[in-house]
């Protein structure tokens, strides 16, 4: 398991979040683009010296060039907030043979690590199932550094995918009870109706997120004929049952359903401007984190 392996972790200490939108307002480390501050470590432009700046940024270069005083500007860097939000709805641990739950809450852990190792405060967020006297989620102590890392498996591990999928209900509850927008990434299976997940990711950039959805699809979800030909099937969150022939014709419909499902969430989160990635549980996380996640501008290479 990647999250056993030493090297797994050197990899992921190469890895910063990468920010587009989102702002804030304590000095940190995270790079902001578009925004620039009086030192720093990445060079971001130039501006005219007025009384007061550090001389030590002059550039002098660019003063026997141009005949005037000049200081360089860079990158300003800040503590971004992240908000890591995991579905646990039954939907998370069907099928067995995918373990999509485990897969889920490993990668968690990855990215969880990733922020914490850039000192960016850290708020996990497990959604569960609305319940009489209980609010519908589930939240993690704010971790705020690398050496309260093993804090994060450990809450990880107490949870179980059960009940049915509320995604916009549960993020609803969350945002009203919270006041410090950054980032959020929703990590789900997505296996509802569209008006659910439209309307959990609206919210989230409504209020001032950074919002980013990576979708959880397990092998065989996508390959369903290796599970069985002909059965019952269960539905986890309904409870209901129906009788399946997996027939030529029903599996062409499947995947043409299927892949409408895909190409929904993914359009949606485009025509938002939202930062969508899909993974699957056969991928190594080890390449989702350093390949998927820095392709799809999640993270970055420091």
């Amino acid at each position: 398991m990647a999250l056993t392996d030493f090297t797994f972790f050197r990899q992921l200490d190469r890895l910063r979040l990468r920010i587009r939108t989102a702002r804030g307002h304590r000095p940190g480390e995270t790079l902001i683009p578009r925004a620039t501050q009086a030192w720093g470590v990445e060079f971001e432009s130039y501006k005219d010296y007025v009384p007061g700046d550090d001389f030590r940024y002059v550039d002098w270069n660019a003063v026997g060039r141009l005949d005037q005083l000049v200081v360089r500007t860079f990158t300003a860097e800040r503590e971004i907030p992240v908000h890591l939000f995991l579905d646990t709805s039954a939907s998370m641990g069907a099928p067995a043979i995918d373990h999509k739950f485990t897969f889920a809450t490993d990668l968690v852990s990855a990215l969880g690590y990733v922020v914490l190792n850039n000192n960016d405060p850290l708020h996990l967020v497990a959604l569960a199932a609305p319940k009489s006297g209980h609010q519908p989620f589930r939240p993690a102590p704010m971790l705020r550094h690398r050496s309260q890392f093993s804090r994060l498996p450990a809450f990880l591990q107490t949870l179980i995918p059960d009940g049915k999928t509320y995604l916009r209900e549960t993020v609803r509850a969350y945002i009203e009870q919270t006041h410090e927008p950054g980032v959020a990434t929703l990590v789900s299976d997505f296996l509802v109706e569209p008006a659910q997940y439209e309307g959990a990711l609206t919210l989230l950039q409504a209020r001032g997120y950074e919002v980013r959805a990576v979708h959880i699809v397990g092998a065989a979800e996508l390959a369903p004929e290796r599970l069985f030909r002909q059965g019952k099937l269960y539905d986890v969150e309904e409870r209901t049952e129906r009788w399946v022939s997996l027939s030529r014709a029903h599996l062409q419909q499947y995947q043409e359903a299927m892949q409408a499902h895909l190409d929904g969430l993914q359009q949606f989160c485009h025509r938002h401007q939202m930062l969508y990635t899909r993974v699957t549980t056969d991928t190594p996380l080890t390449k989702i984190m350093t390949e998927q996640f820095t392709k799809a501008g999640l993270l970055a290479f420091r």
